[in-house]
């Protein structure tokens, strides 16, 4: 072997110098921790020094020539490999005594986290500071910074950028938003019928409708008549600031949006070829036909007016609705005791149930 062979002649010419010394004392250590390192891992598969035997040599390397090293071909590790080495035996002089853990800022509680995305979800004005105070009232103390980081891990765009969705919108709107269809009606009439078009306007927060008007043929001076009525101040269904959802029928054309306007009503026509898009009214048609309409013939207008008139009576009064959570539309105080009675409407047609007051 090299280093025994270097060592042997080193040996016996009696001079051993400083520098020599040095390089002897190199050498040895290195057999022996080889020989050790080798003998602690299995069969010598893993060549790799320990850590305690690494910093050995780091501090003999320090006085051995570089240029001797260079010359040493049975090397396995470079000059750099043991000043890298020696330079981590100086830093771990200095951090032996420090605590072992994460360093810098702890990390910030998942509980915060997500209360910071969804303030900034909820709130799309909310700048950065906006919702550091908010978080400061509910006892969370974050800096600034902290809260810009978070959202922008997550995708979440700042104040003047961050959008409306459609589901707050409507949901931020849902109080103030009306909808508006006909639907058509057969009349008995001598020996035939006649087709009549009725009106109808709900409320799509309370599930209020409104029996808006009934004509043979809808026109545009009768539907701009109807617009007027709806936003009179005194007895109008809708009301200033209300979003007033239509098809693409004629008579909802431009002349009847200006006349909403001029009630503060804002029209919201419909996307063309979207009979999904007005879902509500057209629920409560079909409930309209199914429990009173498929049930009778219709022999007048008059007699359709008052049909419709009270179903809706029931409709809003006595009818439990599962949008509703299985309540009335208006909310009425119920006795919890005494016999349970039944009443009737349209002949025993509509049927709901109460207790009698004791």
């Amino acid at each position: 072997m090299v280093w025994l062979n270097i060592l042997w002649i080193t040996l016996v010419t009696g001079r051993l110098e400083q520098r020599q010394q040095a390089i002897t004392d190199f050498l040895m250590t290195m057999i022996q921790g080889q020989r050790e390192t080798i003998r602690e891992l299995n069969g010598g598969r893993d060549r790799r020094l320990s850590n305690d035997w690494r910093r050995k040599l780091a501090v003999k390397a320090r006085a051995v020539p570089n240029d001797f090293l260079q010359t040493v071909a049975a090397f396995t590790y470079s000059p750099d490999t043991f000043l890298r080495w020696y330079r981590t035996l100086v830093n771990q002089k200095y951090t032996a005594n420090r605590p072992v853990g994460r360093r810098g800022r702890p990390k910030t509680d998942l509980e915060t986290v997500v209360l910071v995305v969804r303030m900034a979800g909820e709130n799309p004005g909310w700048g950065l500071r906006r919702i550091v105070g908010e978080l400061k009232k509910v006892g969370i103390i974050v800096s600034k910074n902290t809260v810009a980081r978070i959202l922008a891990d997550h995708g979440v765009e700042p104040a003047p950028k961050r959008g409306r969705t459609w589901a707050m919108f409507l949901s931020q709107q849902w109080q103030s938003m009306a909808a508006a269809d006909f639907f058509t009606v057969e009349i008995l009439q001598g020996w035939g019928v006649r087709r009549v078009h009725v009106l109808l306007i709900m409320r799509l927060a309370t599930r209020k409708v409104h029996l808006a008007g009934i004509i043979p043929e809808p026109y545009q001076a009768w539907a701009d008549q109807i617009a007027r009525n709806e936003t009179d101040e005194a007895h109008g269904f809708l009301r200033e600031g209300d979003y007033l959802i239509h098809d693409r029928a004629s008579v909802f054309g431009a002349h009847f949006q200006k006349t909403l306007a001029g009630g503060g009503v804002t029209a919201v026509p419909l996307p063309p070829r979207s009979p999904n898009l007005n879902a509500y009214m057209e629920r409560v048609i079909r409930t309209i036909r199914e429990e009173c309409l498929d049930h009778f013939i219709i022999f007048s207008q008059r007699h359709l007016e008052v049909l419709l008139r009270e179903y809706l009576a029931h409709y809003h009064n006595e009818r439990p609705h599962q949008g509703l959570f299985n309540e009335t539309i208006v909310k009425r105080r119920s006795n919890t005791t005494g016999s349970i009675q039944k009443q009737t409407r349209l002949g025993g047609l509509l049927n709901h149930y109460s207790r009698r007051a004791s």
